[in-house]
């Protein structure tokens, strides 16, 4: 064979390697999911009255408001607790749980919370029609249910399977919209439920993954105390092995080490002792003198290691407790979820109550606005990779590496918005008349506010990544809360309802990334804000030392980040 032929097969499988990288299936997914939301939308504009899409674009707002607002945070809770569980070696059934415990608490109040308020949402909102507030409640559960999943699946570093659910989420949202259409049904509720179901399907496709079932098989074995040391390992938590699991660099793991030293983890606050002494077995059992070792013997050992291992994670964090920073962070998405839906959520019922032609322009008014925001979901995703790599580099006192990842990431959201404000000039009342069969025409002076208040939401939660990484959990709800009453000052203006609705997408979002730009901007150029922050927590080496868990010796293991992810 020569030697031609003998390298061929290492370059294809050095080209499909990079082509099945988290990367670039990241990006696939959130293609599909982005091109799913327009679809969704273009085909209801078409199969469905005026009044029928004003009352479902009521409830598609409604279910990203309430939906992303109460349990994303939840999901970026998850993806660190199980990412620092999955680094230090140890199995991740325990932290799940402990988040699924916290989100069940929270689904159960805001659950309370609607119902008493349901006669409001049905009246203003829904158009009276109480099936779509059922609908509302499945579309709620099926979100929470794809948060929660898919922050265990980035946890893990299993972005594949991650990336899989939003191209499932994506079909399973294209193909019956279609259908509904094609069939000319003209059911509001169909619409709906193709809508708040297709998150639940894509949650039921990331079970499957490898990365679940180590997870749970591990926690089983532990439970049953029959499991051999290395079986609590993180090893079988990765969605691959072999040339795949070697081809993350050096500062990718660093980065998983790291973020096993930072992060808050809320599971461990119910662990039971039997549970806390997980980590331990497996250095007691390399140092065992001789087979003649009593059980009682190695459960003392076991638990004494425990305890010291879990000794340094009891000490005050920066920034406030682990459930504060839940409660802050949740708090924080609510309003930011309430700021990114305000407009439509406030004009539309204005809208609504006028003539036919404030009924056309509303319909106009929401099917731009989902237009505007599909960038969004391309980010929120994306959060998931970055986050801990701004958590490593913040605990390794590398505040000049925060700033490079967030600057660039801010200069790239800025041009995407430029880039955004140059399409809709040149298509976007094309595009809102033919692909989304709108009848009231929008200035392209107004579309071009839309897409500028997008640009700034994206570099608000870029900012926020950097700011949670920081242990900044505070000022992350400040800053969204002071862009919420700027929004709110602007829509109490005696003004025509686009023109609130413009100066108000401006308004709120160009506050919240002021704030947060300067916050950040203070934050890692302070010297004493160094010493006092990330850097100076137990287990940090410093900028040029390594990043070790204290007590988990040479039980810790850095986890493989996904390769391919970094922005």
């Amino acid at each position: 064979m020569s030697p031609h032929s003998a390298a061929r097969p290492s370059a294809v499988r050095s080209v499909l390697s990079r082509l099945t990288a988290p990367g670039p299936l990241l990006a696939v997914g959130l293609g599909v999911t982005t091109v799913a939301a327009s679809v969704w939308i273009a085909t209801a504009n078409r199969g469905l009255s005026v009044e029928a899409t004003n009352a479902l674009y009521a409830f598609y707002f409604l279910v990203g408001t309430i939906g992303t607002g109460v349990l994303a945070g939840l999901e970026q809770e998850m993806t660190r607790t199980v990412a620092r569980t999955h680094a230090a070696g140890r199995p991740v059934g325990a932290a799940v749980r402990g988040q699924l415990r916290q989100a069940a608490g929270l689904a159960a109040v805001t659950v309370v919370i609607l119902v008493a308020a349901s006669p409001l949402l049905v009246s203003h909102w829904l158009g009276g029609s109480w099936p779509l507030l059922l609908a509302l409640f499945a579309g709620l559960a099926a979100t929470w249910a794809s948060f929660l999943v898919r922050g265990v699946l980035a946890g893990c570093q299993d972005f594949r399977f991650y990336s899989g659910t939003l191209v499932v989420q994506g079909v399973a949202t294209i193909v019956p919209s279609l259908v509904l259409t094609l069939a000319g049904s003209g059911h509001l509720l169909g619409y709906a439920f193709v809508f708040a179901l297709a998150p639940v399907v894509a949650a039921a496709s990331g079970l499957v993954s490898p990365a679940l079932r180590h997870s749970w098989r591990a926690t089983a074995a532990v439970a049953g105390s029959s499991a051999s040391p290395g079986s609590s390992s993180a090893s079988g938590f990765s969605s691959e092995s072999g040339a795949d699991g070697q081809a993350a660099d050096d500062e990718a793991a660093k980065a998983a080490a790291a973020l096993a030293g930072t992060q808050p983890d809320l599971a461990a606050l119910e662990l039971s002792p039997s549970a806390a002494s997980v980590a331990a077995p497996s250095a007691d059992t390399a140092s065992a003198p001789t087979a003649t070792t009593t059980a009682t013997e190695a459960t003392t050992e076991a638990t004494t290691e425990a305890t010291t291992t879990t000794e340094p994670e009891a000490e005050p964090e920066p920034g406030g407790s682990p459930r504060q920073k839940l409660v802050l962070l949740t708090l924080a998405t609510l309003v930011s979820q309430l700021l990114i839906n305000a407009v439509p959520l406030i004009i539309g019922p204005r809208l609504a109550g006028g003539d036919e032609l404030s009924h056309q322009l509303n319909k106009s008014l929401s099917s731009s606005m989902g237009l505007s925001r599909l960038a969004l979901l391309c980010l929120f995703p994306l959060q998931a990779p970055l986050l801990p790599l701004l958590a490593a580099a913040a605990v390794r006192g590398d505040f000049r590496e925060v700033r490079r990842k967030t600057g660039f990431l801010v200069g790239a959201c800025l041009a995407a918005g430029a880039a955004g404000i140059a399409a809709v000039v040149a298509a976007g009342p094309w595009l809102l008349k033919t692909y989304f069969a709108t009848e009231a025409p929008l200035s392209r002076t107004f579309l071009s506010a839309l897409a500028l208040s997008t640009a700034f939401l994206m570099t608000a939660f870029v900012l926020q990544s950097a700011q949670v990484a920081l242990d900044r959990h505070r000022v992350v709800f400040g800053s969204w809360l002071v862009g919420l009453v700027a929004m709110g000052v602007v829509f109490a203006l005696p003004l025509a309802p686009l023109d609130a609705a413009g100066w108000a997408g401006i308004a709120g979002p160009l506050v919240v990334t002021v704030v947060a730009a300067v916050d950040v901007t203070l934050v890692t150029r302070s010297g004493a804000a160094g010493a006092a922050g990330p850097a100076g927590r137990v287990g940090s080496a410093g900028p040029a030392g390594p990043v070790v868990e204290p007590g988990d010796g040479a039980a810790t293991r850095p986890a493989a980040v996904a390769e391919g992810v970094r922005s």
